[in-house]
């Protein structure tokens, strides 16, 4: 079998670093690096990269599963953070596969078990910033090797599909159409170059009863091909125009029997796509990327909005679980398949053994979260995950971030977390909530508008909306009166006396009876106060006012980060793109910090000083690894 010839040749790129060391990551802008003026020699660097701990904060946004066909209870996750998961107790429990990021900058969207060479697992990738590639791991997920990566490198890879017999034999859904392969992956031709209709091609089936037959879903309708893709047409009859086909799922024993989940609720075939019916009734969600037929008959479409259930050929649908489950993908263990997988948006995997009747959470051992926010207050520390369905919100940890129990799983994405008095408030993509007597509410005053900042002191709590500044005063917050530009950044002083804010062209001191303009190293920059010390940072460094009114002094070069952790003796983490530092107080100078992962994985930052003893941590919230935690020398 020969797949036509490419349409034009693609320039080979040489894959000089094996997938289980490089960082599928766009080159990064060259930087200078932490002012050399403060580097501290290495006996008083803070934290090491071998002195970290992960946090028992459990979720991940897992794209694809799989069951090991030779190792009964032995399934595999993929995430879209590069991670890859492995269950040998069929989903109760997770832990890496291999390295913790086994495929750095790539979304795991589809992992698959080679029908002809046993243990070989395959993976489409495509990659967060642009590009595709396919990779295979011949010892159970522990390393990855990469496979037509010159002829991928353009174009996302969502699916793949072989053919079972001949080993040599792959097909990939990418971007930009289907490819073929005729050599196990090692060289890719496009199969549907000259069809641009044909493109986001997310599902593929081969056969099942005719290994010729090729369907591809894409995203408007389905084409299939009858001669192993050298020719394509459309197979529309009764398919909608603007349904995106996410899945192809044949029925076992009925030939020619085939299920499409698409965007537009699910479609039922009975001659391979000749002609499409279309089902919804029950359905709370259209949207359905996932789906699985059972060996007993019964339906499973796993929607943005649960999963559903049928048990009358798809003619009705119930949910199953919780409402607030966005769902990539199923799969069912093939020794007991009533043991089901449920792979969710950033909630990690949720299990069923019955079927999809009941649902669970599972997801323990799965780190795949974005922490934006810390705070600690009193004996707690409050962690905010976001865009984590049910397991989004607010999560407590009763023993210095060790370990973390859900508070609330009903606040929009939080942006900000500030503790003042007896409350703690949280600054997030809808509105003000306040924390008080353990239940979150809404502060009515600023309603639902998108709230990224607040600050406090020791007298006076304020909030910094996209088109103004807001202040509590007694029981209610009022807009505080400013002239400048959409402020960017707001501080205050230790009693409240000053209030300075950012625009895009400079800043300003407010206060009782005044409002003035405050020179700075350069524009477009964003304030923090620490004690007496006033910080200004942004593309061009991070500098710092000694004492108020001495001339500025640079304490960093290049683009940085501030992330303030709430401690008067470093009270900020600088993250720069050469890595991560501690400001300290007393000295103004950065302490490096050995962190396992880029700087710019990490969103959020909190030192937590226990009531009693001196052990203090260094937490560190990541965009997508969850939370880690490490004891600060001295402690």
């Amino acid at each position: 079998m020969t797949f036509p010839p490419a349409k034009s040749c693609r320039a080979a790129v040489l894959l000089t670093v094996c997938l289980a060391t490089a960082a599928a990551r766009p080159a990064a802008a060259e930087t200078v690096p932490l002012t050399p003026a403060t580097t501290i020699p290495a006996t008083t660097v803070p934290v090491a990269a071998d002195s970290w701990n992960r946090s028992e904060l459990w979720g991940g946004d897992v794209r694809s599963l799989a069951f090991d066909p030779a190792s009964p209870g032995t399934v595999f996750a993929g995430t879209s953070g590069g991670q890859v998961y492995v269950s040998r107790d069929a989903g109760e429990t997770w832990d890496d596969a291999g390295r913790e990021q086994a495929l750095p900058g790539w979304v795991v969207s589809d992992l698959d078990f080679d029908p002809d060479v046993p243990g070989r697992l395959w993976a489409a990738l495509w990659g967060t910033w642009g590009g595709g590639m396919v990779a295979v791991s011949d010892d159970g997920g522990r390393t990855w090797q990469p496979r037509g990566h010159a002829d991928l490198a353009d174009t996302q890879v969502y699916t793949l599909a072989r053919v079972p017999g001949e080993p040599q034999r792959v097909y990939a859904g990418t971007l930009s159409g289907v490819w073929g392969s005729t050599d196990g992956g090692e060289s890719w031709r496009p199969l549907t170059a000259d069809l641009p209709q044909v493109h986001k091609v997310t599902s593929l089936l081969v056969g099942p009863d005719d290994p010729q037959r090729v369907t591809a879903g894409t995203w408007e309708r389905a084409y299939r091909s009858d001669d192993g893709g050298l020719t394509w047409r459309g197979i529309f009859d009764g398919m909608i125009l603007d349904s995106e086909v996410f899945t192809l799922t044949p029925v076992p024993g009925r030939p020619g029997e085939l299920w499409a989940s698409t965007c537009g609720w699910v479609y039922r075939s009975h001659d391979s796509g000749g002609h499409w019916q279309r089902y919804t009734e029950g359905f709370e969600n259209r949207r359905t990327p996932a789906f699985a037929v059972l060996p007993g008959g019964r339906l499973l479409a796993g929607t943005v909005g649960g999963l559903h259930v049928s048990d009358d050929d798809g003619r009705s649908w119930h949910r199953s679980g919780p409402a607030a489950l966005s769902i990539f993908d199923i799969a069912f263990d093939p020794a007991h398949p009533q043991r089901v997988l449920v792979a969710t948006e950033g909630s990690g995997v949720w299990l069923s053994d019955d079927g999809g009747s009941t649902l669970r959470r599972a997801a323990r051992g799965m780190r795949n979260l974005r922490v934006a926010a810390l705070v600690s207050a009193g004996r707690e520390v409050l962690a905010a995950v976001n865009h984590a369905g049910p397991a989004s919100g607010i999560h407590t940890s009763r023993n210095g971030g060790r370990s973390f129990e859900a508070e609330s799983a009903e606040l929009p994405p939080v942006r900000d977390l500030v503790v003042f008095g007896v409350g703690v408030y949280a600054a997030t993509e809808r509105g003000l909530y306040e924390r008080s007597g353990g239940a979150w509410r809404l502060i009515g005053e600023i309603g639902e508008r998108r709230v990224e900042q607040v600050v406090a002191s020791a007298k006076r709590l304020v909030v910094r909306t996209p088109d103004g500044l807001w202040e509590l005063d007694g029981p209610r917050f009022r807009r505080v009166e400013y002239h400048h530009g959409p402020p960017r950044s707001a501080a205050l002083s230790g009693d409240g006396a000053a209030l300075w804010v950012s625009d895009a062209a400079g800043l300003y001191r407010l206060t009782a009876g005044a409002n003035d303009d405050v020179a700075v190293p350069f524009g477009g920059g964003r304030v923090a106060r620490f004690g007496e010390r006033l910080a200004w940072w942004g593309e061009r460094g991070l500098w710092l006012e000694p004492s108020p009114g001495d001339p500025w002094v640079e304490v960093a070069r290049g683009p940085v980060r501030l992330l303030a952790t709430g401690d008067a003796a470093h009270p900020a983490l600088v993250a720069g793109r050469d890595g991560l530092a501690l400001l300290d107080t007393g000295s103004g100078r950065l302490l490096p910090v050995d962190f396992p992962l880029p700087a710019e994985e990490v969103v959020s930052a909190m030192v937590f000083r226990p009531a009693t003893g001196d052990d203090r941590r260094l937490l560190l919230g990541t965009a997508g690894h969850g939370l880690y935690w490490a004891s600060l020398p001295g402690s």
